[in-house]
């Protein structure tokens, strides 16, 4: 299943819609494109631990996320929230609502909390 959810990128005062796109399919691995700093690959060790901390699962599938435009350097640990909302819409635990009206972003704690 192929779910989008959007996040924001700022550059100095501009701000630019990062679409994430995650699809879960048959077999195994965590995939993240689209020119993510470490900060934000590290992401899928925090959501690993926020989401069994509140009673969900990363999918025993294979997961690949794409971070549109890939030619924008994606920064921070602000991403956790839509990659793990994606994540969960993808794999049916989270009901798959439409998301284009929405703007998401946060860095999530192992507890399953949004930092401030």
């Amino acid at each position: 299943m192929l779910v989008k959810v959007f996040g924001s990128a700022v550059f100095g005062i501009d701000a630019t819609t990062i679409t994430i796109e995650v699809n879960i399919d048959k077999g195994i691995g965590y995939h993240l494109v689209g020119l993510p700093d470490n900060a934000v690959k590290e992401s899928s060790y925090r959501i690993a631990a926020a989401l069994a901390n509140i009673g969900y699962n990363l999918p025993g599938k294979k997961i690949t996320i794409n971070m549109a435009p890939a030619d924008l350097r994606k920064e921070g640990s602000a991403y956790d929230l839509p990659l793990a909302i994606g994540i969960l819409a993808a794999s049916g635990q989270l009901k798959k609502d439409d998301f284009s009206n929405c703007m998401i972003m946060g860095e999530l704690s192992l507890d399953g909390s949004v930092n401030r």
